[in-house]
């Protein structure tokens, strides 16, 4: 006979999100005492701690419970998928992550596609860097992040293919390698470079420099998109970028050259990051959203 219930793992699943009983039992307005004992039986039930309590600090979950963790929100979802009627449509709530230099030219047009196909799907966002992201991902605290995949080991993660994209030059309006149609490398880095500077992307940019056997000067570095776009605008330097807005405008209204880079360059992979051992069932309707919005846009 099965010893533990939905309840118990849905109290578990809230103290683990919100790193405390007491804040959990505010979210999903239950008693504490309820979620303290949820949390007590299932770890008698498996014979491990589930959480670390650091006084007047909260709880910090362990690394079986973190792994509990997972089990358990996909189980939770897959019940409430399970508990409508089987022609129901896709339920629950995805936790979706995303870079932050692809967020504001993609995410929003995914989320309003998934809710015009998907209303009953709730979505929560949640931005950072490639290293940010994939340790929620394997801590069960995001469902899927939308990145770039850089070639990186990590065994308790897939990566869906999205799409390619392909870097281009950045320039200030006026500048002389906007009269070109497209742009060596070897003459960018003559320039001085805003530079991308989040983990990973910055190595991914300097990578193609050293391909065309130059050394860029760097005059400004962000984790900025749109900082970027700005000080380029403003006559501050060039940018190596592979995101790219509708209008090329910077923020202050100033103009934006952007050209093709000539000669071979390694893309940009964009990718649905998601783990592996316990995917959310909500991973299979946005896959093929996610993949629509960069088709239309291409």
């Amino acid at each position: 006979m099965i010893q533990i219930n939905l309840r118990q793992l849905e109290y578990f699943v809230a103290a683990a999100r919100h790193g405390s009983t007491a804040k959990a039992a505010l979210a999903i307005n239950v008693s504490q005492p309820s979620i303290s004992k949820a949390i007590a039986d299932l770890e008698a039930q498996w014979g491990e701690p589930l959480f670390v309590r650091r006084h007047a600090r909260g709880m910090d979950l362990t690394a079986a419970g973190s792994a509990r963790q997972r089990e358990a929100q996909a189980l939770i979802e897959r019940a409430r998928l399970l508990q409508g009627p089987r022609t129901q449509a896709m339920a629950g709530l995805l936790r979706l992550g995303y870079l932050s230099t692809l967020g504001p030219r993609w995410v929003p047009a995914i989320v309003a596609q998934m809710r015009k196909s998907y209303p009953q799907v709730e979505i929560e966002l949640v931005d950072g860097d490639i290293e940010s992201l994939t340790r929620r991902l394997e801590r069960g605290e995001l469902d899927a992040a939308l990145q770039y995949d850089l070639g990186l080991a990590r065994p308790r993660l897939d990566m869906a293919h999205v799409a390619d994209l392909t870097p281009y030059a950045l320039l200030p309006w006026g500048h002389a390698l906007a009269d070109k149609a497209t742009v060596r490398l070897t003459d960018l880095a003559l320039c001085p470079l805003v530079l991308i500077g989040l983990p990973h992307s910055r190595e991914y940019f300097l990578s193609l420099f050293r391909e065309a056997g130059a050394t860029p000067q760097i005059a400004f570095e962000t984790g900025s998109l749109e900082m970027a776009r700005s000080l380029v605008a403003n006559g501050l330097g060039v940018g190596l970028l592979t995101t790219r807005p509708v209008v090329d405008k910077s923020q202050d209204g100033k103009r934006l050259g952007c050209r093709r880079l000539r000669g071979p360059v390694a893309r940009q992979s964009v990718v649905v990051a998601f783990p592996r051992d316990m995917a959310s069932p909500l991973i299979q309707p946005l896959l093929p959203v996610a993949r629509s919005v960069f088709a239309r846009a291409g």
